[in-house]
């Protein structure tokens, strides 16, 4: 079957977790695609969720195969979702800061802040891009905000050439 768009499988998953006691807050792609001064493709929805014990072998009796990554020892701390034409990711809060962008979102989606965090720590071409097309969008960010979680996660140079490169994508 070939893939959906994703947010026909953001949609699906959002049944999903009613039926499976999930909270799950947007983000990746389609957060920043909220944020995003001109839109981006992307072929997977992903979220940040509380840990679910049992939720891989939930999916897995409804279908879909279900990856998990774990850190020896640990239990799961990412999901990689697939079936029924879906690609799902979905990563459990693990520390301080990912409780904080959870609680902080707004209707279910990543504050444009954390967004910017997330994307400082992937910080892969696609990632600078997003920070880059944010930033060309004019939000009023809380940069104080950005700047703490920068340097806890100890990317802030990331964060200054991000600043720097403002309109120059």
């Amino acid at each position: 079957m070939s893939s959906l768009a994703p947010e026909d499988s953001s949609t699906a998953f959002a049944e999903l977790r009613r039926e499976l006691g999930v909270e799950p807050v947007l983000i990746g792609a389609l957060a920043a695609l909220k944020y995003r001064a001109d839109p981006r493709l992307t072929t997977d929805v992903d979220f940040l969720i509380p840990p679910t014990p049992d939720l891989a072998e939930a999916l897995r009796q409804r279908g879909y195969e279900v990856r998990e990554h774990a850190e020896p020892g640990e239990p799961p701390h990412l999901l990689y979702v697939r079936g029924h034409g879906h690609r799902i990711d979905l990563l459990t809060i693990e520390t301080d800061y990912q409780r904080s962008a959870y609680e902080r979102a707004i209707d279910g989606v990543l504050t444009v802040e954390d967004v910017v965090i997330h994307k400082l720590l992937a910080w892969r071409p696609r990632d600078r891009d997003d920070v880059a097309s944010i930033l060309d969008a004019g939000h009023d960010l809380d940069e104080g905000y950005i700047v703490h979680w920068a340097s806890e996660w100890g990317v802030e140079e990331r964060w200054q050439l991000a600043l720097r490169r403002r309109g120059g994508r």
